[in-house]
């Protein structure tokens, strides 16, 4: 426990450990990306599909934009011409039914 501390200090948000002991933040290790950690976690969490984690010690994860998509868990991609996502947190593009089309990115076909 640190100096006047009742209990070993948790991890803050974005770092992750499994020792019981810990006293000090340097005793937590950081999140990877696309990966998740809340306060206090023993363990790093992977991002659920349709959201990411870009870099080291986030938090938690973002969910990716309408017209985009979670083509892994660190990065939001545009969706290609002839596909849309019309709702943000997806992990695929929807294509597009024929005769209507879209351009790259968009959120809807018209």
């Amino acid at each position: 426990c640190a100096k006047g501390a009742a209990a070993p200090l948790p991890c803050d948000g974005g770092t992750y450990s499994s020792a019981t002991d810990n006293d000090e933040q340097g005793d937590c290790t950081a999140a990877n990306p696309g990966y998740f950690a809340t306060t206090g976690s023993t363990q790093q969490t992977p991002c659920a599909p349709g959201s990411i984690a870009p870099s080291a010690n986030m938090p938690a994860c973002v969910l990716c934009p309408k017209g985009k998509f979670a083509a892994s868990r660190t990065a939001c991609e545009e969706c290609e011409a002839g596909t849309y996502a019309a709702s943000e947190g997806l992990s695929q593009c929807t294509l597009c039914p024929y005769p209507l089309g879209s351009g790259s990115g968009d959120v809807t076909c018209s």
